[in-house]
């Protein structure tokens, strides 16, 4: 009996030690995923890598390169990144600006803007600058939706170029 019972007990012994191995490897030594519970449902992308100047009189100009059409269901949250690059030339004023705006749905959002402003400062080789845009919205309506980039300045010699466009839907 006794010689069963130390057999018995070495096996009890391997397996509490093979489960109880895999519960510390699997909470604590496995990395967890870093991907979220529900992916994005829905990712549009699109992108302008040519050089776009400023119109002049302060008027908007769209980025004609740049549209995207997006579906937004019930419930749902919409994020937009936008990134790019303002060039001020070194012939256009000592002080001058360019701004960027989003337009969705032929409406310009005010609220979100990329400002850019170059006060006083001479550069022989004129002045470039990445600058991006990030808006999480969540009031947004279910339903289809268009969005596109808008920009303007006060130097026809400034320009924007290189700008891409993310937007993507979840829950």
């Amino acid at each position: 009996m006794g010689k069963s019972s130390s057999i018995l007990a070495t096996i009890a012994l391997v397996i509490g030690l093979g489960v109880g191995s895999f519960v510390i490897y699997d909470n604590f030594i496995l990395i967890p995923p870093t991907m979220p519970d529900t992916p994005p449902e829905n990712k549009w992308y699109d992108t302008a890598s040519s050089v776009y100047y400023v119109l002049s009189g302060n008027a908007w100009n769209t980025l004609p390169t740049i549209k995207i059409d997006f579906d937004v269901s019930s419930g749902q949250s919409v994020h937009f990144l936008l990134i790019g690059e303002i060039n001020f030339d070194h012939s256009s004023t000592p002080s001058s600006y360019v701004e960027v705006r989003l337009k969705v749905n032929g409406i310009i959002w005010y609220s979100q803007i990329i400002f850019v402003r170059r006060d006083n400062t001479v550069n022989p080789g004129g002045l470039r600058m990445s600058v991006s845009l990030q808006h999480y919205n969540t009031t947004m309506t279910s339903g289809n939706h268009s969005i596109a980039i808008v920009f303007r300045g006060d130097s026809t010699a400034d320009s924007i170029m290189d700008f891409s466009l993310f937007v993507q839907t979840f829950n």
